[in-house]
């Protein structure tokens, strides 16, 4: 990635990879959430440490031996409060060693410590993480964490740590785990904290339980907003109730005035009210519109009432997820106490009550010593106080003369990131108030500082921010009819200018967070979301936008879905053996066209790219976004549904008009030579089989659009090198399992059928199969195979289930579940002995998680740790009887010279369709087929 930056973009590349670590974004993106406890926590000196004046400021510890231990770590010290991490991180580190030879063992810990918080300011979290593991006699954090056995031996170790200094190490190895998202043993590392700490200590350890309490909510919340699962709903209130009752327990320890115990005080009550406002804005998201029989509105559902009902299921999930929890306090609530205090938290709304809560604590934060932590709280309170200004009227002045002090102290201090900050808050401000050329001024000065710097992590921000400024849209339509169509074009112009701006930056930060924390991954996967749609919505935002303007608009949406991939595995994509699109269309796929339907709020776009054909075609049908998702979620209830054929018919030829339609048409008249279509399909889309789109509804002979074309997915502008399955002799690695293991059997299924279909492969001439059915399906046999044998197809016949949420994507073995961020260790070994990937694999048995629109994400993450070029799977279970004629057919299909895998599947397609009682899409349609489809 880093060389393409360099190459297409060079003068951001320099600033963001070359003046600045690039690292260091993921700490700044933690202490404006709220997140980051390591900021607060105070640097740790020996006993006999000596004053700062007595140690020369620019010295390297590790080129100037004549230091004392004290020296190296007061000397550590003075770097850190500079800034400059590298060299508190090598100072540290000789302090450790050298106390450690001097035998003082408590000394050396300390700076193992301060080692690990400034390796967290550079962003080094899984060095900061093994850091402090090594205190505990554990050498390699990843390694820990990967071992189920290893982690229970190591909260054994963690419980026998005795010495004031380990007790120290364990707070910090707390929250360094929840940066590296291990939420639940960050809670429980935390607890055993609390536990052993002083009673002074422990108020800013109930503030970081309560942070990762909150990290865990708001994991559970994004998990129920993708897939709408009650379990994952309820566990997000129970961990709302958990952490704000952490956060309360921070502030009524808190035992005397000083100036850290005031911090942590104003830090805790500063996270439960920003975690109030998150909480209502989740309600205010998931609460749907009622409309009455004329169309009228009727307020909203409140469902945090309907989900959260009284029932045993309830009952039980909410102490299913209490339990989940480590707890001081063993006393479970009921479920009636959870959703009690949770109306009783969202209802409290009283504005005066509010106002009053937030002027004492501008009064108390105002009285903060002038230090760098006091002024990183005065930008969450300023983030809080714009937040409540939606809400409460008459606060503009105030918060605008809250953020002019905050701006002169960031001055004072020269401080550039937080001055960057308080402008483009005061930007915030003024935009929402819609003082459109303060809003700029302010937002213009703040971007530049945050180039000056250079601090990517800001930069987007202020860049996403004046785009909104320019946007035509923004100003009301008052402003809007008094200005010129010239003033019009100006701003439109503008507007792209910002957006492209903050799209470069986006791109080039992406990837420092695919692997970082949970929460800082959340909320930069909105703010992208939210920034490449409105991007495309400007370039694509006149009737005939020019054919550069489309382009980029391909570009945009295709990069959000690999940020979507990268998201899901915490991890790169690989960028090595693949082929741009238009090079494939033009040597290897020229009866194919590419299609990118793109979902904006109040259209759909359509972008069309041919072979042998420069300029993109672009189509746009103008009908609300929640129209879509609504006829979308509804057919995809309906096509598994056995007797719904007119429903389907009817909402599966609606949705053709929509995406296909117009392209369909122009193919027609245009290009005749097209039989397959190639879609990279937008977020909300993914989980409908597009054969079964229907472009004759005739009720005697319906036509689904399979009848016309072989269809696939390919989510990037880029595919695993293509290749033409070979017609003979294929090698296929075939594993399946009838019966689940007893903790799933009431999950799945028994799959009467698997060794059927396994023997129905065996009598395939063409095919070399190795079968593994039933026990010999064992994690050890199946790595053993795949490590050891050469295969182009590999053919699963097992349950499984693909989710937005790589926890709960996984497929099944005889003695395991084998989940996605497992898949990649079993297939390295493979990679390395057999030269070229795996052609092919088929998950005959799995599932998409119901109601999950990010759900086919696991299928394309079990492909890419796989290695797999391409993958076909189904959308959801069918009688597994069902499955076998579709294997047979398919590979019957595969094996036939000259056809392409799209082909093969179609035509595996349509045969099942031919057969008495499959005719409903619900039997032949499920399958579809993601990346290489040559």
């Amino acid at each position: 990635m880093e060389p393409f930056l360099k190459h297409r973009f060079p003068k951001l590349f320099h600033r963001i990879f070359v003046k600045v670590h690039h690292r260091t974004v993921i700490i700044f993106l933690l202490a404006l959430l709220g997140l980051l406890s390591a900021l607060g926590i105070q640097v740790l000196l020996g006993e006999r440490a000596i004053s700062k004046e007595s140690i020369p400021t620019q010295l390297i510890c590790s080129r100037t031996p004549t230091l004392t231990p004290e020296q190296l770590s007061i000397q550590g010290r003075a770097s850190y409060e500079k800034g400059d991490f590298d060299a508190a991180v090598d100072c540290w580190q000789k302090a450790a060693d050298a106390f450690l030879q001097s035998k003082n063992e408590t000394e050396s810990i300390h700076n193992q410590i301060n080692k690990a918080q400034a390796e967290q300011a550079l962003g080094f979290l899984p060095r900061a993480c093994n850091t402090l593991v090594q205190i505990y006699g554990e050498e390699d954090c990843t390694t820990l964490l990967q071992d189920e056995q290893k982690r229970n031996k190591f909260r054994e170790t963690l419980q026998q740590a005795n010495s004031p200094a380990k007790i120290t190490g364990l707070r910090s190895l707390g929250n360094v785990l929840r940066g590296l998202g291990e939420l639940n043993l960050s809670d429980q590392v935390l607890l055993v904290s609390l536990q052993k700490a002083q009673p002074q200590e422990q108020a800013a350890i109930w503030l970081d339980i309560g942070n990762t309490r909150r990290a865990l909510s708001n994991k559970e919340q994004d998990l129920y907003n993708r897939s709408q699962e009650r379990e994952n709903f309820i566990c997000g209130v129970v961990y709302s109730y958990a952490a704000v009752n952490a956060y309360q327990k921070a502030v009524s320890e808190v035992g005397s005035t000083s100036n850290s115990e005031s911090a942590i005080n104003l830090q805790a009550q500063l996270n439960q009210l920003n975690f109030l406002l998150d909480l209502r804005d989740w309600r205010n998201k998931i609460n749907q519109p009622i409309t009455g029989e004329k169309g009228e509105s009727k307020g909203k559902n409140n469902l945090f009432n309907q989900i959260f009902r009284e029932s045993n299921y309830t009952k039980i999930k909410v102490q299913t997820c209490w339990n989940k929890l480590s707890h001081a306090n063993p006393k479970n609530p009921s479920a009636v106490e959870v959703r009690n205090w949770l109306e009783q938290y969202l209802s409290n709304q009283n504005p005066l009550t509010q106002l009053q809560q937030i002027n004492n604590l501008r009064q108390q934060i105002e009285q903060l010593p002038r230090t760098h932590t006091a002024l990183y709280t005065k930008l969450n309170f300023a983030q809080t106080l714009i937040r409540f200004n939606k809400n409460l009227q008459g606060t503009e002045q105030t918060i605008e003369a809250f953020l002019n002090t905050t701006i002169k102290q960031a001055q004072e201090q020269r401080d550039l990131r937080a001055e960057s900050y308080a402008l483009g808050y005061l930007g915030k401000l003024y935009e929402d108030t819609q003082q459109w050329e303060l809003a700029k001024t302010k937002t213009q000065r703040a971007l530049l500082l945050a180039e000056s710097i250079p601090s990517p992590e800001i930069l987007y921000q202020w860049q996403w921010q004046l785009g909104r400024i320019y946007k035509p849209d923004s100003r009301n339509q008052e402003q809007a009819k008094a200005k010129s169509i010239q003033d019009n074009l100006k701003n439109l112009e503008d507007a792209r200018k910002a957006y492209a701006g903050a799209f470069e930056t986006l791109q080039a930060l992406r990837r420092e967070l695919a692997t970082g924390n949970t929460d800082a991954q959340l909320s930069f996967l909105e703010d992208i979301e939210d920034i490449y749609r409105q991007y495309v919505d400007l370039l694509l935002w006149e009737q005939k936008p020019e054919q550069v303007y489309v382009s980029q608009a391909r570009e945009v949406i295709a990069s959000l879905q690999a940020v979507e991939l990268e998201n899901f595995l915490r991890q790169a994509c690989p960028e090595n053996n693949l082929k741009e699109i238009d090079k494939v269309l033009e040597k290897d796929a020229k009866t194919t066209a590419f299609i990118y339907p793109i979902v904006l709020d109040n259209r759909i776009e359509v972008i069309l790219k041919l072979p042998e054909v420069k300029d993109l075609k672009r189509f746009n049908k103008f009908v609300d976004r929640n129209d879509v998702e609504t006829l979308v979620a509804q057919l995809q209830l309906d096509l598994e549904e056995e007797y719904t054929f007119e429903a389907v018919r009817n909402e599966a030829k609606q949705l053709y008009e929509w995406l296909v339609k117009d392209v369909d048409q122009y193919l027609e008249k245009e290009h005749k030579n097209i039989n397959t279509l190639v879609f990279a399909l937008d977020t909300n889309l993914r989980n409908i089989p597009l054969s079964a789109l229907v472009y004759d509804a005739n009720l005697e002979s319906t036509k689904y659009l399979v009848d016309k074309y072989a269809i696939a997915l390919a989510p990037r502008l880029e595919i695993p090198d293509p290749q033409l399955i070979q017609g003979r002799k294929l090698k296929v690695l075939a594993a399946g399992l009838t019966k689940p293991t007893s903790e799933y059997q009431s999950q799945f299924s028994k799959l009467n059928y698997t060794i059927q279909e396994l023997d129905e492969l065996k009598k395939i001439s063409g095919l070399s199969v190795t079968s593994l059915p039933e026990n010999d399906f064992n994690t050890k046999k199946f790595q053993g195979e795949i490590n050891t044998s050469t295969f182009q197809i590999l053919h699963l016949a097992t349950h499984g289930e693909f989710s937005s949420s790589p926890e709960k994507t996984f497929i099944l073995a005889y003695d395991k579940p084998i989940k996605v961020n497992e898949i990649g260790n079993v297939f390295r070994t493979q990679a390395q002995n057999q030269p070229e990937p795996i052609e092919l694999l088929v998950l005959s048995a799995c599932e998409t998680a119901a109601g999950d629109k990010r759900a086919t994400l696991g299928i394309s993450g079990v492909g890419v740790q796989a290695g797999a070029r391409s993958a076909i799977a189904s959308l959801w279970t069918l009688d597994d009887k069902v499955s076998v004629e579709f294997t047979k057919n398919l590979y019957e299909q595969l094996l036939k010279p000259g056809l392409t895998k799209a082909e093969a599947l179609r035509n595996a397609q349509l045969e099942l369709r031919k057969s008495p009682g499959r005719e409903h899409p619900r039997y032949w349609a499920p399958y579809i087929l993601l990346g290489n489809w040559l």
